[in-house]
């Protein structure tokens, strides 16, 4: 089981960072979910976790760059574990055993060259301090950062319950990287409980508080483990975190990855102001008094570093600064609780790590801090992974049930909605039933697409697009087409097709997709003349390359379907003494007609000329001499005017010959003007004239 250092880039998990900062992948993303899984699985921890409570020691000490003491009694009093004769109980030592030490190396050469070697003669001398517990305890890893150290030894019988141990190290000292300040860390995975040991060394001068408090958020950003295969929470899966994210071994760990952080070492908080009777308070026992003063307290209270981390009751004497060989404080400077041990729990962990013990030892007096330790009681679990898993899928689908019953949801009757064959000018409706199948009131609209701004294509019209149903009620939608001059020009090229999948969408809930399609049935009307004139056959069975082969092809003085009704009109029409205008269109007669000119088929007269029902004028011979009366194939100019004040048939084709042909550039001559004149005078009705905004095309 070998140590090993890793480099690779961190990514930022820390609770105390600014809210800024980005959050690691791993981080659940609905903190309200989060909490309410974190709290079942908890209630229910005893089906899969076996838990049991370990003792930690956590020493540290600031050396001030003295060399270990001759007397092993000195460390072995402080290591307070050690016992007196040759024998030993496995029962009576701790599970682990943390050492930090600050200050090792002070020597300019070690800054420089980063080559301590005081690192053996410590281990060395602790080795020696534990006696006859040194052969229960068996070495896991040691890091050494210049003048920083950790060792982290293990009880030889719970030694193959870890796994996963690791080192680390980050300078943040002089210019941000040295590593006169920073931290070296371990950490290790005791059966399924991963855990962290950081022994920190942080900057000096009480009026560096804004300094200490960046250098911990730093060292939180910047030490990082290689990932590996351990869940940093025994209650929940980490493949199957709420919200996603990286599985382990795909990045590093960052501290906070892990159930416990135990973070200790020569912080450097001192004491706020100076009272100017500290010594006096000191001497008479009184040093709790001043706690309230403690920077560190107060920045965590303030939540500007160290949030959510726990410390045990401080009952013994400020640890700095002292006079090096007695036990007496330095006059110079203020007296200040520098050495601390603090721990950390992941949530779903809480109240996993309890304080035995918390002391100084005021017998060793060789540097100017007094050494402290710490005995804490930590549990731990054995995860039973399957059981685990199981439970927590369990969690997941009683979660996903109360929340599916507050989603509305909507049946719809259908996804298609299919027009068939669509005619210009003629409305196509459909109707498509929406009902509200959930438990709560169901809000929908359908909304617009990234590709199209509009909730529906021009051509199509929704009644109602949006509204509110009630649980149990349903509504039907209608869908109604109308294909006009303004939507028909792509249509008619088939540059466009009459199809579009639409958006259904419930607030709060998902979105349904339905697709509209219709078959368009290409027509000269609403076709652009510069296309009909282009046109020698039937547009009906155009197809797109057709359209664009024709446009490149020659070109008839007249759109052949205007020329074909002027000319069935001219044949027709022109000596009947009844007007063109006289009666109401017929609707089918005119689609009828329509469909002859889109197919390039003859107009049949025998369909055409015959006598609808109504009035006749004087004069009338027969039925076959009825003229043509479709108001949508010509439309009707003088439908609430008398009788009398209608042109005829001949005289409307005399004025189309006229007005509708006639180049731009044409300049009326003599001959012309007693004609015009004369037509005009002749009928009072003039300015009813055939335009050719009436025809085909226009």
């Amino acid at each position: 089981m070998e140590p090993s250092e890793n480099a690779n880039a961190y990514s930022r998990e820390d609770p105390n960072a600014p809210l800024t900062d980005s959050a690691s992948p791993r981080r659940v993303s609905n903190p309200t979910k989060e909490a309410w899984i974190l709290d079942s699985l908890k209630k229910r921890r005893t089906e899969f976790l076996a838990k049991e409570q370990i003792r930690t020691f956590v020493g540290s000490w600031n050396v001030n760059g003295k060399p270990p003491p001759t007397d092993t009694k000195l460390l072995s009093s402080w290591l307070g574990f050690v016992p007196d004769g040759s024998q030993v109980e496995l029962d009576d030592l701790p599970e682990l055993v943390i050492l930090g030490f600050q200050e090792l190396d002070v020597r300019a050469e070690a800054f420089v060259y980063n080559n301590s070697v005081k690192d053996m003669e410590w281990t060395e001398a602790v080795e020696r301090s534990m006696g006859a517990a040194r052969g229960a305890l068996i070495k896991l890893a040691t890091k050494q950062l210049i003048g920083m150290f950790i060792m982290v030894y293990a009880r030889a019988d719970v030694v193959a319950h870890i796994e996963g141990v690791q080192t680390a190290s980050v300078g943040c000292g002089i210019m941000g990287v040295m590593g006169n300040k920073g931290a070296v860390a371990v950490r290790l995975v005791y059966k399924d409980t991963p855990m962290c040991f950081v022994c920190a060394h942080l900057a000096h001068d009480a009026a560096q508080v804004d300094r200490r408090n960046a250098q911990f958020h730093d060292l939180c950003q910047r030490l990082a483990f290689a990932g590996t295969a351990s869940d940093p929470n025994p209650l929940t899966p980490s493949s199957d975190v709420v919200g996603g994210g990286l599985a382990d071994g795909e990045r590093a760990h960052t501290v906070f990855d892990h159930s416990y952080i135990v973070w200790f070492g020569d912080l450097n908080y001192r004491l706020a102001i100076d009272t100017g009777d500290m010594n006096d308070i000191l001497a008479r026992g009184e040093h709790r008094s001043l706690l309230g003063l403690d920077q560190l307290q107060i920045v965590r209270m303030n939540k500007q570093a160290f949030a959510g981390f726990d410390e045990g009751r401080i009952e013994f004497a400020p640890t700095y600064k002292y006079v090096a060989g007695t036990s007496q404080y330095d006059a110079r400077r203020r007296p200040a609780w520098c050495d601390r041990v603090l721990w950390w729990t992941r949530p779903g962990c809480e109240d996993g790590v309890n304080s035995i013990e918390y002391t100084s030892v005021d017998s060793i007096c060789t540097s100017d801090h007094k050494p402290v330790r710490a005995q804490l009681r930590m549990d731990v679990w054995k995860v039973d992974v399957e059981r685990r898993r199981a439970v927590y899928l369990e969690v997941l689908r009683e979660l996903d049930k109360f929340e599916n019953e507050c989603i509305p949801t909507a049946q719809v009757e259908a996804t298609t909605v299919d027009f068939g064959s669509v005619y210009f000018g003629r409305m196509a409706k459909r109707r498509l039933r929406l009902s509200n199948s959930g438990q709560v009131p169901l809000e929908f609209s359908f909304i617009a697409t990234p590709s199209r701004l509009a909730v529906a294509p021009a051509w199509l019209k929704i009644s109602p697009d949006s509204g509110m149903l009630l649980p149990g009620q349903g509504i039907d939608l209608e869908f109604a087409i109308i294909v006009d001059e303004q939507t028909s020009g792509l249509l008619n090229t088939r540059v466009e097709e009459l199809y579009d999948i639409l958006v259904l969408h419930l607030r709060r809930g998902r979105d349904y997709f339905i697709q509209v399609q219709g078959a368009y049935q290409v027509s000269v009307f609403g076709m652009s003349l510069d296309v009909l004139v282009h046109c020698k056959g039937s547009v009906r069975d155009m197809t797109r390359a057709d359209f664009e082969q024709c446009l490149h092809s020659g070109q008839f003085s007249v759109p052949k379907c205007m020329w074909t009704l002027i000319d069935f009109l001219s044949r027709y029409g022109v000596d009947r003494e009844l007007s063109l205008f006289y009666f109401a269109g017929d609707r089918a007669l005119g689609r009828r007609i329509r469909e002859w000119l889109d197919t390039d088929e003859p107009l049949d007269p025998n369909v055409i000329l015959q006598w609808p029902e109504g009035p006749r004028r004087e004069g009338a011979q027969s039925s076959s001499r009825m003229s043509l009366t479709d108001q949508t194939l010509v439309p009707s100019m003088v439908s609430d005017m008398e009788l009398n004040h209608a042109p005829t048939t001949a005289e409307a084709l005399e004025r189309l010959s006229l007005n509708a042909w006639t180049p731009p550039n044409h300049s009326t001559t003599a001959e012309d003007t007693p004609h015009r004149q004369a037509d005009s005078d002749s009928d009072s009705g003039g300015e009813h004239a055939l335009h050719p905004s009436s025809v085909p095309g226009s």
